[in-house]
Formats: C-alpha cells, sequence, structure tokens
C-alpha cells in the first residue's frame, strides 16, 4: 500500500528550484565578474590609447624634437603642460625629464611639487601600471627623438578602481533580485509542468494499491506522460493476471477438492485394514507373523506420511483443508507409531525365493523416497552397473534397502547427499550394493551393537531400532553380508553383497 508523501510531488519541485536558484546565483555571480574584469580591462586599454595619443600630442605641441633642454623656456613649458592636464580629465600630472649620465631628473611638470617618478628610461612609448604613494597609476613615457628629454603623463586609476568597487556591490543586489524573480517564475512553472502531473500519478498509483480501477492521464508525449502510459499498461497486465489467478486458484481448489475425497477414502480404507490387522493379531496363532506383518505396513504408511505433508505444502489450501490434513497425518502418525512398536521374528522360507533384478529394486525404493529426500532437501544420485539376477524375495530385499536409505535420510534433516552404487564382482561371483550418506555418522559407542534389536541413534518416539537388524535378517537370509561403516562426524556406508544365482552366471 502507498503511503501518501508530507508534501506530495513538492519535493522534487522544491528541489529543482533551490538547485536552479544555486545555479543562477553562481552564473550570476561568475558573469558579472567576468563581465566586470573585461571593462576594467578596456578601460584601462582606453585609459592607455588616451595617454599615448596625449603624450604624442604634448611632444608636437611644444615642438621638443627640435628644441633642446637649454633651450626650453621653463615657466612658460610649466604652463602649457597644466593647461593639457586641466584640459584632460584622465591626466593627474605630465613631466619632462632631463637623462644626463644615465640618469634622469625633473626639468619641467605640470606640478608644483618636482618629483622623479619613474625608474627607468624606456626606448620608445611605452605605458605601465604602476603603485605610487599607494595609489594605482598608469605611468606613459615617450623618449624625444634627437634630445635627451622624456616626457611622462601620469594617469590616475582611481576612477576605475571606483568602478569596480561600485560594481561589485551592485552585482550582489542584482544577483539577489534577478534570483529571486527567477526562482519565482521556476516555481511557478515547476509546479504547473512537474509537481501537479506527479501528484496525479501518485495519486493514481496509491488509488491501484488500494485496488481501485484506475486510469492515469497519458495524453502529453513527454517524459511523464510516457511514465503515465506505461503505468496503465502495468496496471492492465496486473489486473488481467489477477483474473487468470482467481481462475487458476479456482481450479487448484477444485482439484484438491477431488484429492481430498481420494485421500478420505483412501484414509477410510486405511482405517478399514487396520481393523482387519487388529482382527488378524487377535485371531493369529503365531506372534512373529503378526509382528512381521505390523513392519511391513510401516513403510507404506511412512511413504503416505510424506504425501500428505507434501500437500500441507500447498499454500493454497484452505483453513479447512489444511486442518482435515492435519488431521490425517495425525491419525497416520498414530498407526506408524502402534506399527513401529511390533517385532517381527517370522519370514518366508528360501522356498519363495525367485530371481531378481537388483537394479531394478533399487530404482523402485528410490522412487518411493524421493518425496521424503525431496523435502529434507536431499541430493540422490544412482550409479547403477549392470549386475547378474540374484534369488530372493523381491518385497523382503526392497524393505532392507529401503530402511538402509530412511536411516540414513533420517540421519540428514537438514539436507545432505546419498549416493547408491551396484556392480558385479565376477571373480567372487558377488552383486555389490553400497548406499552412502553425508550425515553425522555413527557414534563409536554404539556402533558395534547397531544391527542388535532395539538399538537405536535415533530420539525417543523417532525409531524402534529394528531397522537395521531386519536389514541384517534379510542379507543373511539371501545368504548375502552386509557391513557398515562409519567415522563420526563423516557419513555411513553400508556395503551389501549377494551371491549371484549360479544357473545364470554358467550361462553367461
Amino acid at each position: 500500500m502507498f503511503k501518501p508523501w508530507p508534501f506530495g510531488a513538492r519535493r522534487i519541485q522544491s528541489q529543482l528550484v533551490v538547485w536552479t536558484a544555486l545555479i543562477l546565483v553562481l552564473a550570476v555571480v561568475v558573469t558579472s565578474e567576468i563581465r566586470l574584469q573585461s571593462s576594467v580591462r578596456l578601460l584601462e586599454n582606453y585609459l592607455q590609447d588616451r595617454a599615448e595619443s596625449e603624450v604624442t600630442t604634448v611632444a608636437k605641441a611644444l615642438n621638443l624634437t627640435e628644441t633642446r633642454a637649454a633651450a626650453l623656456q621653463i615657466p612658460m613649458v610649466d604652463h602649457r603642460l597644466r593647461e593639457f592636464v586641466e584640459g584632460d580629465p584622465t591626466l593627474d600630472r605630465m613631466d619632462i625629464l632631463q637623462v644626463r649620465d644615465g640618469l634622469s631628473f625633473v626639468l619641467c611638470s605640470s606640478s608644483e611639487e618636482a618629483e622623479d617618478r619613474i625608474q627607468s628610461i624606456p626606448d620608445g612609448l611605452t605605458s605601465q601600471v604602476r603603485t605610487i604613494n599607494s595609489e594605482r597609476m598608469m605611468v606613459t613615457s615617450l623618449p624625444i627623438e634627437g634630445s635627451d628629454l622624456v616626457l611622462v603623463a601620469f594617469s590616475s586609476l582611481s576612477n576605475i578602481e571606483r568602478f569596480q568597487a561600485f560594481n561589485r556591490l551592485l552585482t550582489p543586489a542584482f544577483g539577489v533580485i534577478f534570483t529571486l524573480v527567477a526562482t519565482g517564475m521556476l516555481y511557478i512553472m515547476y509546479g504547473r509542468t512537474l509537481s501537479r502531473r506527479f501528484e496525479v500519478l501518485l495519486d493514481g498509483i496509491r488509488r491501484a494499491g488500494a485496488g481501485e480501477p484506475v486510469h492515469i492521464p497519458d495524453d502529453r508525449p513527454d517524459e511523464i506522460g510516457q511514465i503515465g502510459r506505461t503505468l496503465n499498461g502495468l496496471l492492465s497486465q496486473v489486473h488481467s493476471f489477477n483474473a487468470e489467478l482467481k481462475r487458476e486458484v479456482a481450479a487448484a481448489t477444485d482439484d484438491l477438492n477431488k484429492r481430498n475425497f481420494a485421500l478420505e477414502e483412501t484414509t477410510r480404507q486405511m482405517v478399514a485394514l487396520q481393523q482387519q490387522l487388529l482382527q488378524a493379531q487377535r485371531l493369529a496363532t503365531v506372534g512373529q507373523m503378526a509382528a512381521t506383518f505390523a513392519h511391513e505396513i510401516g513403510s507404506p504408511m511412512s511413504a503416505l506420511s510424506v504425501q500428505v505433508q507434501l500437500l500441507l505444502e500447498d499454500r493454497n489450501l484452505s483453513d479447512e483443508q489444511r486442518e482435515t490434513l492435519g488431521i490425517i497425518r495425525q491419525q497416520i502418525q498414530t498407526v506408524v507409531q502402534i506399527v513401529s512398536e511390533l517385532l517381527r521374528n517370522a519370514r518366508r522360507g528360501p522356498s519363495d525365493f525367485v530371481l531378481t533384478d537388483l537394479n531394478e529394486t533399487l530404482t523402485t525404493v528410490m522412487r518411493l523416497v524421493q518425496p521424503k529426500l525431496i523435502t529434507q532437501r536431499i541430493d540422490a544420485k544412482l550409479d547403477l552397473k549392470p549386475i547378474p539376477p540374484v534369488r530372493g524375495y523381491p518385497l523382503y530385499l526392497q524393505e532392507a534397502f529401503l530402511n538402509v536409505i530412511n536411516n540414513a535420510s533420517d540421519a540428514m534433516p537438514d539436507g545432505g547427499r546419498v549416493e547408491v552404487k551396484s556392480w558385479f564382482d565376477s571373480a567372487a561371483g558377488l552383486a555389490n550394493i553400497q548406499i552412502v550418506d553425508t550425515g553425522p555418522g555413527i557414534d563409536p559407542s554404539v556402533a558395534e551393537h547397531i544391527f542388535d534389536h532395539f538399538v537405536t541413534t535415533k530420539d525417543i518416539g523417532q525409531g524402534t531400532g529394528l531397522g537395521l537388524a531386519i536389514v541384517k535378517e534379510i542379507v543373511e537370509n539371501h545368504r548375502g553380508t552386509v557391513r557398515v561403516a562409519s567415522n563420526n562426524g563423516t557419513g555411513t556406508s553400508a556395503h551389501i553383497t549377494f551371491p549371484v544365482d549360479a544357473s545364470v552366471t554358467r550361462a553367461s
């Protein structure tokens, strides 16, 4: 379920406005500074051109190129220099210097304070910016050809500096006003083009999350319109999926009801079979045969219990169906517990034995235990090599293998691996069966007693200790051997051998 944002889609609008305002401020500051520096540079170039033009004009007006220093009428030249300075507001002072023996001194000046303000005599007309008495000035020097005179003009840069300072004060105010106006316009624009449309999208998504039929406006050809069209397509798919899911659930429910009916019928048959078993036990005169029958029914009941457990893992079961299956599983476990307590001491004899394919028997057993192995996440591997048939009773051999594999799976409740191998030892004339698991192994304190009756490593209620004893009895009745090897913590290996039928060996 979607929750509404405290400010709707205004978060994006606010972020865009803030970032835009920051970009505008930065752009205004940088642009103003570049413009100011360009203006200052242009003013300085203009001042330099004007100063150089002025000194050239003054030199021609005073006819300095044809006048020696000794012939200058200094008071008149001073007066003329003052006139030039007063007539040009960009000039601060003009001096005529005389160079003698590499040294210069003021000969004439527009100022009454005679002081030499230049450090060296240039070779030609030059201008440079210098700081004189804490004031930045542009000094323009013009050596007079054919004489030892130098005309120097001093132009103050204070006006340019005041212009620069004023513009730097004006820039923040202009930037603030411009940013506020632009931000306000952008806020309105973002609100109309983004926030309102995102709020429509979010409202549609919230309503869709609540299960309402929704169609999000998607008539505009921009990115938000594309999002709306995409969401509408997804919502349409979700509605179609929900409808299909409801149909599948209805079909699965009907199928489950049929299976439930069949399971109930099976349960009734099992109850009838149990009653027949109880009556047979009352009428039987041989207790060993009754115990044998009880152990025989234990294996299919365990397999049936696994099948019921798989049905219970179906998430589509209703509460009533799950309760019914739980009752069935409980009753099956009760039956298994009852029959597991019985003993069996009598078996069919060699007169009932027939030629039996051990590989086929192993394959049948693996099919029976496959659901249980899958439930416990146990990986099973069959590696069956061709072997001649042996004489035996298939059901008893199947029970022996089933007991060994069940013991292996019970030792790995959290998953593991079971590997079943078969091969023929032609030199010894023996069919070999090996069942290996990756469980915790057998405690050495009980390893030598595992074939005794009522010896088990399982918890109370989990086993009776008859499994491996019955396996040994069945194998020995078939003239075979069984050995179990285990290192505590490294798994268990059961190795079973049977002599093959002599007539089959001779024929091959």
